[in-house]
């Protein structure tokens, strides 16, 4: 049996380990010095954050999936699934989704990024992903400048001509 002294320091220690951990979670740099009780609360903002993140998505999902139905289930001859919506958030940034069904037109991935690029936005990054008849495109921009922003009606419009 260890003796009070030897179980408290490896107690101890296995804190700092369960704290070094957390902090690597919150990517927090190694130089960065924070108390225990502020390590704590960045932890508990981080998970809130988190929180309504996965909440927003799962929202927008069931949006999307609602608007896939609605195209689905038209009585169009060709049923086409065709989608684009453009969306600016508060710090200037900016997304725009598009599902565009493969058959319908042949819309090269550059020619997406460019138009929201003359909409007067940065890209970040984007994704394009096909699966079956669709491709499932998602980017994200910022404003070149934040004091002249972009035109989301614009980009979301010009985005529409080239996939209609």
């Amino acid at each position: 049996m260890k003796p009070p002294a030897a179980r408290e320091k490896q107690r101890r220690d296995h804190m700092k380990e369960l704290y070094s951990t957390l902090a690597s979670l919150l990517h927090l740099q190694p130089y960065v010095r924070m108390s225990l009780p502020e390590l704590l609360d960045q932890a508990t903002r981080s998970l809130k954050q988190l929180k309504e993140r996965v909440e927003g998505l799962k929202s927008r999902k069931e949006e999307l999936e609602k608007v896939v139905r609605l195209n689905g289930e038209s009585s169009n001859n060709e049923r086409r699934l065709r989608i684009v919506q453009v969306r600016e958030s508060v710090d200037m940034e900016l997304e725009a989704n598009l599902i565009i069904m493969v058959n319908h037109k042949k819309v090269m991935p550059f020619e997406v990024l460019g138009v929201i690029e003359q909409g007067g936005a940065e890209i970040k990054s984007a994704t394009f992903c096909t699966v079956g008849h669709h491709i499932y495109c998602t980017v994200h921009a910022k404003a070149f400048q934040a004091r002249i922003g972009f035109d989301v009606e614009l980009i979301e419009a010009r985005l529409l001509k080239l996939v209609y």
